[in-house]
């Protein structure tokens, strides 16, 4: 039997949204209005760390002609030029994934610097419309503040991954803590002010894809981490490891936070 959060599965989920006649958008397909139709799948991938199975999967949508976005953080390990061009030459989408406030230490004028800088370096190798904070658990900023200060025209943005999407009838699933929409383990990958709905919390991938399939929700925002998606079982159970211990220490975190 397949793995869970396997390459493999992840196919087995692509094919199911595509044999389902879902229409599958980028965000900046989304904010361009092109989500009117009935059904319609966001694809999303926060590309956190390990750039290369980023590739992988945007290798494997575009085999089944599907376009989906890129979010990448510019740091060191994760922004690899070269992935991203190949990304994007395939026709996906390649936004900025910006953790300015955590980088700046809560300086909001130094966030922007950084802003700027990084959102010029990735503009050097592909077109940039959207953009969506990196929800970092161990931080005690929250980079979704930077919105407090300053607005997405300054940056000539289309909209922002999680401020910008307000329509209550999608709902949203993410794979954050190795499950979907596990919430006792996300502690930053949240909407604000409930501004969209949620899919219930399931156990397995091979829920979501029967959920898909008996099209119980019509419009579904899906987002992954690619890290989190292995191709091989050395790097399955070491990433089920890494998953495990952040897990942990999200409990703790969050335990720590309600004694406060």
């Amino acid at each position: 039997m397949e793995k869970d959060f396997s390459l493999d599965t992840y196919q087995d989920l692509v094919e199911e949204i595509k044999r389902s006649g879902f229409k599958i958008l980028t965000l900046k397909e989304y904010f361009r209005k092109n989500g009117d139709a009935s059904q319609f799948v966001i694809l999303r991938h926060d590309v956190d760390r390990r750039p290369h199975n980023a590739l992988k999967m945007a290798l494997l949508e575009s085999s089944f002609e599907i376009k989906s976005t890129y979010y990448f953080r510019v740091s060191k390990g994760t922004f690899a030029r070269d992935i991203v061009e190949e990304i994007a030459g395939l026709g996906h989408e390649i936004g900025y994934h910006y953790e300015v406030v955590d980088k700046a230490h809560g300086y909001m004028r130094l966030a922007r610097d950084i802003f700027e800088k990084d959102l010029r370096e990735l503009r050097k190798v592909t077109e940039i419309c959207t953009v969506c904070m990196h929800g970092n658990p161990l931080s005690h900023w929250d980079n979704g503040d930077f919105w407090k200060h300053f607005s997405l025209s300054q940056f000539d943005l289309l909209g922002e991954a999680y401020i910008s999407v307000r329509d209550q009838d999608i709902y949203y699933t993410t794979d954050t803590g190795r499950g979907w929409n596990r919430m006792e383990y996300n502690l930053k990958d949240t909407f604000p002010h409930s501004s969209i709905s949620l899919l219930p919390s399931l156990s397995t991938t091979w829920h979501l894809i029967d959920l898909i399939r008996r099209k119980q929700f019509q419009k579904i925002y899906l987002q992954t981490h690619p890290n989190r998606w292995s191709w091989w079982w050395l790097q399955w159970y070491r990433q089920m490891g890494e998953d495990l211990l952040l897990n942990w220490m999200k409990v703790l975190l969050a335990y720590y936070h309600k004694r406060k």
